[in-house]
């Protein structure tokens, strides 16, 4: 019987034979005998710092940290979106307010009004 370690989950497995894949792997080693693996080691994703899913780790000092403040304040000022049926002109004026990038904002001309409104619109 051959056991497999996984360096990263602290996995051990059995296999009846040389596994060529685990073989392959660097987060495997093989355990010789009786060996007792050492505990996991895990990797640098899990090393980083965790955010909720879509939150931008953000700092409050630095060039951008004055850019990102002024686009918060300008998306405070945007208030209330237009009604759906207003024109795209007035959308796309409530999005530019709203945007949080330049590159967010040269897009925003190409979006169509119903892209707008779902993006920038009630509930968004």
């Amino acid at each position: 019987m051959i056991r497999y370690h996984n360096t990263n989950t602290g996995q051990v497995v059995e296999k009846d034979s040389e596994d060529a894949r685990l073989e392959s792997l660097s987060n495997w080693e093989r355990l010789e005998g009786d060996e007792t693996p050492e505990p996991a080691a895990p990797d640098s994703v899990l090393k980083r710092p965790q955010t909720a899913p879509g939150t931008a780790l953000t700092s409050t000092e630095g060039p951008r940290a004055s850019q990102e403040e002024e686009f918060k304040e300008q998306q405070e000022d945007a208030g209330d979106p237009p009604a759906r049926s207003a024109p795209k002109d007035a959308w796309v004026e409530y999005a530019q307010a709203r945007a949080v990038s330049d590159e967010e904002r040269q897009e925003i001309p190409q979006l169509t009004k119903d892209m707008l409104i779902a993006k920038y619109g009630e509930g968004a």
